[in-house]
């Protein structure tokens, strides 16, 4: 477990229904709503938010680079943010250095190429397209 003592930081925690895929103080981390992304610092007012598909961003880990910063991709769920603790429960957390690009747009090309009929499936389409988009994305932001 992270150290709830260091000064002028906040506590990230993810878990998934198998582990917990990350446990650290930061001074920031970056979220993907649902509805657009919203940036968690020091001293942030409570909420609970539902997640969409994109990178969770931790920056100023401590123990870490320092600047630098860790990108873990998620595929929905959601967030409470209170008293300087971030704790996102997902189905899955991956790192974005563990994503293999090439995997990510095949991944891709697959689900924009298949074709859907009726409102649901064409709804069930357009989420696992954004979802699939996003992961290319955040292969890609790693590899530059």
């Amino acid at each position: 477990m992270a150290d709830n003592s260091a000064p002028g930081t906040i506590r990230c925690v993810i878990v998934t229904p198998e582990t917990t895929s990350l446990d650290t103080r930061c001074r920031s981390v970056t979220l993907p709503l649902f509805d657009g992304s919203r940036g968690i610092g020091r001293g942030h007012a409570p909420f609970i938010g539902r997640l969409g598909a994109g990178e969770i961003r931790v920056s100023g880990e401590q123990g870490g680079a320092g600047d630098g910063v860790r990108s873990i991709f998620v595929e929905g769920g959601f967030v409470e943010v209170a008293h300087d603790d971030i704790t996102v429960i997902t189905q899955q957390a991956i790192p974005a250095e563990r994503i293999d690009p090439a995997s990510a747009r095949s991944e891709y090309d697959k689900v924009a190429g298949s074709r859907a009929v009726g409102d649901e499936a064409i709804d069930a389409k357009f989420r696992r397209q954004e979802a699939a988009r996003a992961l290319v994305r955040a292969s890609e932001r790693t590899r530059r």
